[in-house]
């Protein structure tokens, strides 16, 4: 049903074209506040120049300018904030739909599930760096200052959730049903989403710290279990919710050095082994689609090789 419901919609290829030009306008308009404050520090200050400005992206180190982590931090945020305004104009005026289309084919979105996926997978996250912790506590720096962590923690639960929804509504959403109105099968847009989920992700400083074909298996495997979890469970609710509890995790929780979020953790490590890293989500996705099939009671996971039916139809409980 999650892929039947955009023929309910207003679905030219043109209207694809224009909803992607769209969204990456709203995302190049967002990242206009951070530039002039950017331009503003450059000018001020001798020391520095352009070529800070570019590295910034590779360090993330907004203390540079003479920004704050958490300043920073909101104004990156605000390129999401206007690409998702941009993604709702796209949906509600270009293509006549309902916006709650690309989460689910009924008549709500269950928060329940958005929750429990956010639950477990905070949880899981949690208990396994927990285990990290006790086996080797050296790696590990307490770094928490609650002058900075409470503004920190209202970004978090506020405003970096729209960064974490833009991301699925896109790519679990408009992307995947857009080419399953012409693909045979739901593995192919799962495939075809997974892997444009990896490449944006490629621009990350993760790239240049540990390495890029390492950081694609990662970032396609996690594009992967969303893509999963949505097709298995006919709702986009679950990805929301481990999307958001990934990088509020990371936030809030455990920095490091080379994560695309730099901001005032409560600790920081420096001992990052990426392939292990990978390895672990792969064993934690793993656990949490076993969870979420018994507890939703989901087909078999050949369901992802199924046919897509593409009759239209409008009548969901």
């Amino acid at each position: 049903m999650f892929f039947q419901i955009a023929n309910a919609n207003k679905n030219e290829w043109w209207m694809y074209f224009l909803g992607f030009i769209a969204v990456f306008f709203g995302y190049f308009l967002g990242q206009i506040p951070l530039m002039l404050v950017l331009m503003m520090a450059v000018n001020s200050d001798p020391n520095l120049d352009m070529t800070d400005v570019m590295d910034l992206q590779a360090e993330m180190n907004f203390e540079k300018f003479g920004i704050s982590s958490n300043v920073g931090f909101l104004l990156l945020l605000l390129m999401f904030v206007f690409a998702m305004i941009a993604l709702y104009i796209v949906i509600k005026f270009i293509h006549k739909a309902d916006f709650k289309s690309l989460i689910t084919p009924y008549n709500s979105v269950d928060w329940g599930k958005v929750l429990f996926g956010f639950g477990l997978w905070f949880g899981m996250t949690l208990i396994l760096e927990g285990v990290s912790y006790g086996i080797n506590p050296e790696a590990y720096e307490f770094t928490l200052n609650m002058s900075s962590f409470v503004p920190l923690l209202l970004i978090a639960i506020l405003i970096l959730p729209i960064q974490t929804s833009l991301e699925e509504l896109l790519f679990r959403g408009y992307l995947m049903q857009g080419i399953g109105l012409v693909a045979s099968h739901k593995w192919i847009p799962l495939i075809i989403t997974s892997l444009g989920f990896g490449l944006i992700h490629m621009a990350n400083p993760e790239v240049l710290e540990f390495g890029a074909w390492t950081m694609l298996l990662y970032y396609v495997s996690a594009g992967l279990l969303l893509g999963i979890i949505t097709v298995m469970d006919d709702s986009l609710e679950l990805a929301l919710g481990v999307h958001a509890a990934t990088n509020i995790y990371g936030a809030i929780m455990v920095g490091y050095n080379g994560s695309a979020i730099q901001t005032d953790t409560i600790l920081k490590t420096n001992d990052i082994n990426p392939n292990l890293m990978t390895g672990v989500f792969l064993l934690s996705a793993v656990v949490f689609y076993i969870i979420c099939s018994r507890r939703y009671n989901w087909k078999p996971i050949t369901k992802i090789f199924e046919p897509i039916n593409n009759k239209p139809t409008q009548d969901y409980a």
